[in-house]
C-alpha cells in the first residue's frame, strides 16, 4: 500500500524513551557511575573528578560537597578543562579527557543494556504511522527508532540528503532516491556511531616514525571482526565531518572494550556539548530555515532544558516558522493542523512547566497533551 507524503517533522526527546525502560537525566547518569564503578573498581579516574569537582564548587560557589550535584555542570566543567586543554600535556586524548570517554561508554552501556530487544508497542505505533519524507529530529542516543523502522522494513536514512554529483560550490541532490524515506536525524549522535578522523590522524601520526605502532581500535583497525559502515551512503562534500562518522552494526561486539580504545560519537549532557558538535554540524545545517512549508509539526517527551540553549534557537526558529509562515498553505490537497507537543505530567498536575520552556509557540495555533506516549496520544500526533 502506498501513501502520499504529508512532509511532516517530529522532534524527540528523552521522554519518548521512557516507555521501554531507558532512564532520563540524573538517573541516567547514576546508572553510568555505578557501570564505571563496576567495571574499574569504586576509586576511578571519574570519582576522583567528581570529588574534585565538589571541592570546586564549594570553594567558589559555597555549595557544600554533600548537596545534590548537577551533573550537566560537572560534565561541563570537564569538557572546558578538555577543550582548552587545562591539563597541557596530560591532556589524554582529542576525544576526551578520562573520565569523558568513561561516561560515554558507561552510557553506552546502559542505554544498550536497557534497551529492549524486541521492538515496543509503542515504537512501532508510532514508526508505522510515518510516512515517507517525515523527518525525525531525535536528541536521543538509544537505537529504539531505528531498530523498530528495520523491523517493519521502513527505508530511512540517516543522513541529510542524498547525493547524486558533488559541485565546487553545489551539489545535486538525488530527489528520487529519497522520495520512499524517512529522515531520521540524531542531533546528538548515537551509541553505535562512531569518528574515523581520530583514527586517520592517528594511523597519519604513525606512518611518520620509523617503528609504526598498530592501532588497537576495535572498529577501524586492520583485521577487526567488527562490522560498520559509513552513515552517509553515495557521494559526500570532502569537507563534511559527517562522511566519517560510521554506524556499528551489532554493538555485542563492543560489550567489553575499555574506554581508552573508543568511545561511541555522542555529545555528554553537558551544557557545554556544543564544543564537541562538528562531526554533526552537518546535520544541523538549515534547520533554522525549516517548518514554514511543512504541513505537520509535533515534539515528543522534549523538555527544552536550559542547558540546551543552541537547540532552543534552532527549534525557537522551526517552530516558529510552521505556526506563523504561510499558516493557511493548501498544496498538494494537504493542509497545516496545530503543532501538537506530547509531555507528560502526572494527573492533576499543572502544565505551567511545559508551557514556560516553550513560551515563544503561538499557543493559538498549538495543542499540549501531558497524559505520555501510549496509544491514544500517538494517534493523536499522527492527526
Amino acid at each position: 500500500m502506498s501513501y502520499s507524503p504529508r512532509f511532516r517533522i517530529f522532534i524527540i526527546g528523552a521522554g519518548f524513551s521512557v516507555h521501554a525502560g531507558l532512564p532520563l537525566g540524573e538517573q541516567l547518569f547514576e546508572f553510568v557511575r555505578q557501570s564505571v564503578s563496576r567495571k574499574y573498581g569504586s576509586e576511578n579516574k571519574l570519582e576522583r573528578d567528581l570529588d574534585w569537582y565538589l571541592k570546586y564548587r564549594e570553594r567558589c560557589d559555597h555549595v557544600s560537597c554533600d548537596a545534590p550535584v548537577d551533573y550537566e555542570k560537572f560534565m561541563s566543567y570537564l569538557d572546558l578543562e578538555h577543550y582548552l586543554g587545562l591539563r597541557g600535556s596530560d591532556t589524554w586524548s582529542d576525544e576526551g579527557n578520562e573520565s569523558q570517554l568513561l561516561i560515554r561508554n558507561g552510557i553506552q552501556e546502559v542505554i544498550y543494556s536497557r534497551t529492549p530487544r524486541t521492538p515496543t508497542d509503542e515504537c512501532i505505533r508510532f514508526c508505522e504511522g510515518l510516512l515517507p519524507q517525515d523527518v525525525v529530529l531525535t536528541f536521543n542516543y538509544d537505537t529504539l527508532i531505528e531498530e523498530t523502522l528495520d523491523f517493519l522494513g521502513k527505508p530511512y536514512r540517516l543522513f541529510p540528503s542524498r547525493v547524486k554529483e558533488v559541485g565546487i560550490s553545489s551539489s545535486i541532490v538525488d530527489s528520487e532516491a529519497e522520495e520512499d524515506e524517512i529522515l531520521l536525524s540524531k542531533l546528538h549522535g548515537s551509541i553505535d556511531w562512531y569518528d574515523k578522523s581520530t583514527f586517520l590522524k592517528d594511523r597519519e601520526l604513525a606512518s611518520q616514525h620509523e617503528f609504526p605502532w598498530e592501532s588497537r581500535h576495535p572498529v577501524f583497525k586492520d583485521g577487526t571482526a567488527v562490522s560498520s559502515s559509513p552513515l552517509i551512503v553515495g557521494p559526500s562534500h570532502e569537507d563534511d565531518p559527517l562522511r566519517y562518522v560510521y554506524r556499528v552494526d551489532d554493538l555485542s561486539q563492543l560489550t567489553e572494550t575499555q574506554f581508552w580504545q573508543c568511545s561511541p560519537l555522542i555529545l555528554s549532557p553537558s551544557s557545554s556539548k556544543i564544543l564537541y558538535a562538528n562531526p554533526l554540524k552537518s546535520l544541523w545545517r538549515g534547520l533554522q530555515q525549516a517548518g514554514g512549508m511543512n504541513f505537520g509539526l509535533s515534539v515528543v517527551g522534549y523538555s527544552l532544558p536550559p542547558y540546551d540553549e543552541y537547540a532552543r534557537q534552532a527549534l525557537y526558529h522551526l517552530m516558529r516558522n510552521y505556526t506563523e509562515f504561510e499558516y493557511d498553505l493548501e498544496m498538494m490537497g494537504l493542509t497545516k493542523g496545530p503543532a501538537r507537543i506530547l509531555d507528560y505530567s502526572p494527573p492533576g498536575s499543572s502544565d505551567w512547566k511545559i508551557r514556560r520552556n516553550y513560551s515563544f509557540m503561538n499557543w493559538d495555533r498549538t495543542e499540549l497533551s501531558t497524559s505520555g506516549l501510549n496509544a491514544k496520544s500517538i494517534d493523536w500526533l499522527m492527526q
